[in-house]
């Protein structure tokens, strides 16, 4: 490169870096109706080499790709909010159809509104069931998700197209394949979401123009790209699955901790079970013994004490009905407390079930690792990015930033495809 082109590019890449947009978190990827506004003024300011290419490259993205992906972004986050309704519901009634049949076995005595509740509480879960597989609220959230990420990618990789970068530029070719690019993906249902999931990344090695009537314009415009880039992609991106990664972590952690206690807690009133049925055992054991001794000894007293047992018989026998009753009074009580022992044991599993379910549906661990892993990745790309000074060691990790992107979409489709909702 010519010592003259070097110390151009970084004069340019200096005077880049008080521009606005670098000052401040970019809050939406893409948009870029700021920037335009920024870089509109810059060129009016005589910064034309500089900002003019980078101004019509975006120009051209936001034209073609933004309105398709606000569709298709507001698609996928209404389904998705449908679909987490249906789904928290579906399994919500579920188990209190099934904590309500243990009710039923607590309650004997009232089982006819219990039956009535199960019934209408078991009809609307399933009608649940029925609209979530009717109107797919999870396939059409999917496919919106993977049209939407797409676009997004398709952006960041036309910016790094090296035709945007050495005139002369055919912006109407260009403008074409985008829109029919854009139009390719808009067609496409949750199979062929399915099929792009299930396949590896496609290697794309990004490098800037090499014909050298493109320098040194073109250097300070690459440079300027390369400086747009890094807060309006990485820093955004890598804030977003900060936060995503902490917040699924923490649900993850705390929903997890509430399953435990739940199991252990339905294990404590198991263990309560087994130990009032052993005592309840024992005790009985120690009655018939007390009972054989007492009616050993008054028949070894029977021959000496008839009168007075005679003249007692009437008192003994009122007696031993009251006890009896006593007794009878007793087991009854001890029978409903062992159901009730019995029947939250078993209302705790299936509260646990239904937890677990839900846990399942979101795979708060398994998003977290896959947050926490991107984000590496991207912060040691980021590194090398701000330390590199070599053009085309840059694009190159530009190329490397969004394989990354690429293959986090390509994990979260396999995994929310698995995931069953209701069950």
């Amino acid at each position: 490169m010519p010592e003259t082109a070097n110390s151009s590019a970084t004069s340019a890449h200096s005077s880049v870096s008080t521009l606005p947009h670098q000052r401040r978190a970019a809050k939406d990827e893409m948009n870029d109706t700021v920037e335009l506004k920024e870089y509109e003024a810059l060129i009016d300011q005589r910064h034309h080499a500089e900002f003019r290419p980078l101004f019509d490259a975006l120009s051209l993205v936001q034209e073609t790709i933004y309105q398709p992906f606000v569709r298709c972004d507001k698609q996928a986050l209404s389904n998705q909010k449908w679909y987490q309704l249906i789904s928290i519901a579906a399994v919500l009634g579920g188990a209190v159809t099934i904590l309500i049949a243990i009710l039923e076995f607590i309650f004997q005595s009232s089982d006819r509104p219990l039956t009535y509740t199960e019934a209408g509480v078991a009809f609307v879960t399933l009608v649940l069931i029925a609209i979530g597989q009717l109107c797919q609220f999870k396939e059409e959230w999917l496919t919106a998700r993977y049209k939407a990420e797409n676009l997004r990618l398709l952006k960041f990789r036309t910016l790094t197209d090296s035709r945007l970068w050495c005139p002369p530029i055919d912006v109407r070719l260009l403008r074409e394949e985008l829109e029919d690019e854009v139009h390719r993906l808009e067609g496409h249902n949750y199979e062929k979401a399915k099929e792009w999931a299930s396949e590896g990344v496609h290697p794309r090695i990004c490098v800037p123009p090499s014909d050298p009537a493109c320098e040194p314009n073109c250097e300070r415009a690459l440079h300027e790209l390369i400086d747009y880039y890094r807060p309006k992609r990485l820093h955004s991106q890598t804030e977003y699955l900060s936060q995503k990664a902490e917040k699924s972590e923490k649900k993850g952690a705390r929903t997890g901790k509430v399953v435990r206690w739940l199991f252990f807690t339905s294990f404590a009133f198991v263990l309560t079970h087994v130990v009032l049925q052993l005592h309840a055992e024992y005790e009985k054991s120690m009655a018939w013994h007390h009972g054989r001794e007492a009616t050993a000894q008054a028949a070894k007293e029977y021959g000496t004490n008839a009168h007075a047992d005679g003249a007692g018989a009437s008192g003994s026998t009122s007696g031993g009905a009251g006890s009896s009753a006593a007794s009878s009074a007793e087991a009854a009580d001890d029978r409903h407390f062992a159901m009730f022992l019995v029947g939250f044991a078993a209302i705790l599993p299936v509260a646990a079930a239904g937890l677990r379910s839900y846990r399942g549906s979101r795979e708060f661990e398994r998003n977290a690792l896959r947050h926490q892993a991107t984000r590496d990745s991207l912060e040691e790309l980021e590194r090398q990015l701000h330390t590199s000074s070599s053009l085309n060691d840059k694009f190159r990790l530009l190329g490397f930033c969004e394989l990354v992107l690429e293959m986090d979409c390509r994990e979260f489709m396999r995994l929310l495809c698995e995931v069953e909702w209701y069950g």
